[in-house]
């Protein structure tokens, strides 16, 4: 019995470690703060960075659309893909950066 509790043991902290944002989305992100000029990163539902924006203006970019005032980001275009976003309470933090905003692929 000592061994199958041992076992459960390890298998929960080990789950607990995996890092995971935006639960259903594809994408999230985060403001890497700085600036100016500002950075934002994209990153996978893993925490894996995909992309790192550089720039004084990100709604003007490219790579995201943007709301009118207050700004948030609305959209993120990436790999000839088009993603909804919007903010989650469950979006999470990858290396120490909350995720603003989470986004999902809308079928464009």
């Amino acid at each position: 019995m000592q061994f199958t509790l041992k076992s459960v043991a390890i298998l929960a902290a080990t789950i607990g470690m995996a890092k995971a944002i935006c639960p259903g989305f594809n994408y999230g992100i985060a403001d890497l703060g700085g600036g100016p000029p500002g950075s934002w990163r994209v990153y996978d539902d893993s925490c894996n960075p995909v992309l790192t924006v550089i720039t004084d203006n990100p709604c003007t970019q490219g790579s995201f659309s943007c709301s009118p005032s207050p700004i948030t980001f609305t959209g993120l275009h990436l790999n000839g893909q088009n993603y909804a976003c919007r903010g989650d309470p469950r979006s999470g933090s990858c290396d120490g950066h909350g995720i603003q905003v989470c986004c999902r692929n809308d079928g464009n």
